[in-house]
């Protein structure tokens, strides 16, 4: 079955300031589009680099978005985080205030050997949440309202291994398994009381594995490192179910609607969501510190493409780009993003000046990244910009016996970003957000010659 998807005229009004946060943690109609507004594929501490991680190791911190840097992980590492965001929306008529947030992620990563890592962890794919609302006139039924609801999204968890297979050279791969529901619910309100509103109630359901795999390249210049990483994942046909009922209904104020005539319905049809495929390559210059498993600094630059034509909210039959039948793309381009990063260790960057406090252990991070999303709304292409800054504060390490290792990183940031434009009647989210997020460190799995 082929879903066509129309510009929507965004006149719109917003309806319920916290309508679907509660459920999806998304409130942006942008989330309309696609399978929802994909989400970063990184715990804390990256996700305020930017997401520059197909070049970034690190023997404390997971990063699920490069399974080959799995290999360098050192001690058992437990990450987990969420956010909170305050989000302004407005078009050039009208504007508003929303906010959403909660626990998003949570992964593990430990060494099995020297050479080789595992990692698991689960975090949202995508997350959809919209209440919006369009007004017009038609000939035949007169004055209307069209009311535009979304709430859901889709779940990735992951488990992935990573080793060094030459001197210098690390691989990995992850299998992803994706799954949630998407509900879309579209209502035809008529101002005349003689003519019953309409509903489609529109439900996807989705489950299936994806895989992703990367490559890091490390290369000892001197005091200093440089890494070139590189990521790919595949495009995923995931096994999905789709179901739509549309009915006539007395639509009340009380919100006790009153049902009457089913006109349409389709129940569990079975086909796909299609997840396009991605690539990233990175650059990270740092400086490691001799026998720590952190660099006293780094920069890193990243460049990923994701192939937004592929994209299918669902689809039934022959993928589409197999037949020779035309057909019109959600994503009318394919998304670009440039990442910029950089992080520092006072005390270990500056030996010299012999800095003791905690505030120079203390690690500080910057980050800006520019996306060209793929998406085209009323000839206008949505872009976005992003800017983090961030720091990792010690929470200090114990010894409970001799060579036991216990410590932990509180990692606290904000960021500031705009999603969209106010051009032909569309809308701009300029929105700001906290990131927090620990990560603990233990030495699992160790044989103690003393107790």
């Amino acid at each position: 079955m082929k879903r066509t998807y129309k510009i929507l005229p965004l006149l719109l009004l917003f309806a319920g300031a916290h309508m679907a946060h509660a459920q999806s943690g998304s409130v942006s109609p942008y989330s309309l589009y696609g399978h929802g507004l994909v989400q970063p594929n990184a715990f804390a501490f990256h996700q305020l680099l930017g997401g520059t991680q197909a070049a970034a190791q690190s023997g404390l911190y997971v990063n699920p978005a490069q399974p080959a840097s799995y290999a360098h992980i050192r001690y058992t590492t437990l990450d987990l985080g969420g956010t909170y965001q305050g989000i302004h929306q407005a078009t050039e008529s009208a504007s508003l205030w929303n906010t959403t947030g909660g626990f998003r992620n949570m992964g593990i990563a430990f060494p099995l050997k020297k050479w080789m890592g595992l990692s698991a962890g689960i975090m949202p794919y995508s997350l959809t949440g919209y209440n919006m609302l369009t007004s017009g006139t038609d000939a035949d039924f007169g004055d209307y309202l069209q009311q535009y609801q979304g709430k859901g999204g889709y779940n990735k968890a992951h488990v992935g291994i990573g080793l060094t297979a030459l001197k210098y050279l690390s691989v990995g791969i992850n299998a992803n398994y994706v799954f949630g529901s998407l509900d879309q619910t579209t209502n035809l309100i008529f101002t005349d009381n003689q003519f019953n509103a309409v509903r489609l109630h529109q439900r996807t359901l989705a489950s299936d594995w994806m895989w992703d795999a990367g490559a890091q390249l490390r290369l000892p210049m001197g005091s200093v490192q440089a890494v070139l990483g590189v990521s790919f994942r595949d495009g995923a046909a995931i096994r999905s179910t789709y179901s739509d009922v549309s009915y006539t209904y007395i639509a009340s104020l009380s919100g006790q609607d009153t049902p009457l005539d089913t006109g349409n319905a389709v129940v569990d049809r079975a086909g796909v969501i299609y997840l396009p495929t991605q690539m990233a390559v990175g650059l990270e210059f740092s400086k490691p510190v001799k026998d720590l498993p952190i660099a006293a600094w780094s920069v890193g630059a990243q460049y990923q493409v994701t192939e937004q034509t592929e994209l299918l909210p669902f689809w039934s039959g022959t993928l589409p780009w197999l037949t020779s039948e035309p057909w019109t793309p959600v994503y009318a381009e394919n998304a670009q993003r440039i990442s910029l990063s950089a992080s520092m260790i006072p005390s270990l960057a500056m030996p010299g000046k012999r800095l003791k406090s905690y505030l120079a252990e203390a690690a500080y991070r910057a980050s800006f990244q520019f996306e060209n999303t793929g998406l085209v709304l009323q000839n206008t292409p949505i872009r976005a910009w992003l800017g983090s800054v961030g720091v990792g504060l010690p929470l200090g390490g114990r010894a409970i016996m001799p060579g036991d290792v216990k410590f932990a990183t509180l990692h606290i940031g904000a960021q500031l970003g705009a999603y969209g434009t106010k051009q032909n009647n569309l809308i701009q989210e300029f929105y700001t957000q906290a990131v927090i997020g620990v990560t603990l460190n233990d030495q699992w799995f160790m044989k103690f010659k003393y107790r």
